[in-house]
């Protein structure tokens, strides 16, 4: 609950956009069958095809009017909510998105328009199943993705989709895509139990293996900034301890300060980044300075041969190569200390568990295969000492001594 009593019902508009689709017939807006193909919506109402709502795509509905993006009625709520002589105390503008909403938003602050509007807008992004990536590269190789950069997880055969609304942008290239999102003011919220995947093409797969992993990547291929906390350009990136659940993000400090009391009253303030430790390196683009220090949970033991943790490692076999060339075992009794051990007598120079029970050696590690990830990702108990961590699904916990070498 936010403590400050001038934060209440009369002092804060909500307003909930509906984008009914073809699950709404009868209920969102009337519906007749026996119709010729594309008629059977009776009305003027606005319904859009499937979830294409959720990427800026026009509607289907009704069949003679069908030029109307998703992304252009979140740009007349901006204007409406942002006219003086409606509002005339209005001192900024949230527009939330949790989930597929989450999605929304992140692809609208990258082809979304520039609005001249008098109140701050902030982005509030939350737990995307998948983001639109700001470069043809990807983290992760996926077989037989053909589309993996097809509009909307990249931005090749946009107009395709449905898309009249920013063609012009993306037609100028990823380049003018980058800076038009980099000028939107985005808080991130990301919670840290949330290790879902609801995807339903391969294209998302090539940014990380669920959730949790994409937005780490996206944040480390695309970091967040805030070089004026007082100004109009500053991301903020939340942690939050909780599932994959919208009212539990909402209700957190985190979600109450960005939803409600950051900049209520016109005073530019806005709360530090919640949540620490942090996860990895430029996640934390507005940190607390009383909290920028708090040591995370990183193995900082020294194994046999003197080797020590060197991070969470993608392992993308059949894929590619393994990681690691050899398998030394498969065993329910797996531990870091038998692992390491055993890789170091057997002459090899780097030790990796994955899936809780397997242990891998090699004296190099395969460049193609294994991408540093976020730790997190690494969360699978070792079956022998279940107070450590034996990698993950297809994720290797890595023991060197030193930064591993690379073939």
């Amino acid at each position: 609950m936010v403590q400050d009593t001038n934060v209440n019902r009369d002092s804060v508009a909500v307003m909930t956009p509906y984008f009914p689709n073809g699950n709404d017939k009868g209920s969102g807006y009337p519906w007749a069958d026996g119709q010729k193909a594309g008629r059977g919506s009776t009305s003027n109402a606005l319904v859009w095809s499937g979830s294409q709502w959720s990427a800026g795509a026009n509607n289907q509905y009704p069949h003679n009017s069908r030029n109307t993006s998703s992304y252009y009625i979140l740009d007349e709520l901006v204007r409406y909510f942002d006219d003086k002589t409606l509002f005339p105390n209005m001192k900024q503008i949230v527009l939330a998105g949790h989930s597929l909403g989450g999605q929304m938003l992140q692809r609208y602050a990258a082809v979304g328009d520039k609005l001249e509007t008098e109140s701050p807008v902030v982005l509030w992004v939350a737990n995307g199943d998948s983001w639109a990536w700001l470069s043809d590269y990807r983290p992760l190789n996926v077989p037989d993705c053909p589309t993996y950069n097809d509009y909307r997880e990249g931005f090749a055969n946009f107009v395709e989709y449905g898309m009249t609304y920013g063609a012009n942008l993306v037609a100028q290239g990823l380049d003018a895509i980058k800076a038009n999102f980099d000028s939107k003011q985005i808080a991130w919220a990301r919670a840290l139990q949330d290790f879902g995947d609801h995807s339903s093409s391969c294209a998302p797969d090539t940014t990380g293996q669920d959730r949790n992993e994409r937005f780490f990547f996206f944040m480390k291929w695309f970091q967040p900034s805030c070089p004026d906390p007082s100004g109009t350009n500053c991301d903020t990136v939340d942690l939050v301890d909780a599932p994959h659940d919208n009212g539990q993000m909402f209700h957190s400090a985190a979600g109450l300060a960005r939803l409600f009391t950051d900049n209520f009253y016109g005073d530019k303030s806005r709360a530090y980044d919640f949540g620490y430790p942090r996860k990895q390196q430029g996640d934390d683009p507005f940190p607390d300075p009383s909290l920028v220090n708090t040591p995370g949970a990183t193995n900082y033991n020294t194994y046999a041969g003197g080797l020590t943790y060197q991070g969470c490692w993608t392992d993308q076999a059949p894929t590619t190569a393994q990681a690691l060339s050899t398998l030394l075992y498969d065993d329910s009794s797996n531990t870091i200390e038998t692992c390491t051990s055993g890789c170091v007598n057997a002459g090899y120079k780097v030790a990796g568990m994955s899936d809780a029970t397997k242990c891998w050696c090699g004296n190099e590690v395969s460049s193609a295969s294994a991408i540093l990830t976020v730790d997190m990702q690494c969360k699978s108990p070792c079956p022998g000492n279940t107070a450590e961590i034996c990698g993950g699904l297809r994720r290797l916990s890595l023991f060197s001594a030193g930064y591993p070498s690379f073939v």
